[in-house]
């Protein structure tokens, strides 16, 4: 096993420890690898995210505009509130 000093390479070791994180897949593990998502992300400028990951935001909207112009008008008759009785 390699030791990475977190003193001196605080992103290469947050990024082993993750991996090693995902790769374990437990409850736990999963759970701190969300944790670290959300504080990660609070701490980083909107731009930043527009920047890096620009690729799939354009993806994301895409699929999104796809979703929305190919979504039928009717209701959903399986919907909770097609179940309900008409009231008198």
């Amino acid at each position: 096993m390699k030791y990475l000093d977190p003193d001196r390479e605080p992103n290469r070791w947050l990024e082993a420890i993750l991996c090693q994180l995902i790769d374990q897949g437990d409850n736990v593990s999963k759970g701190m690898v969300k944790q670290a998502i959300y504080e990660i992300l609070s701490w980083t400028e909107p731009g930043l995210i527009d920047q890096i990951f620009a690729p799939w935001i354009d993806q994301y909207k895409k699929t999104w505009d796809e979703y929305k112009k190919n979504q039928s008008n009717a209701p959903d008759e399986c919907s909770p509130v097609d179940q309900l009785e008409p009231l008198q």
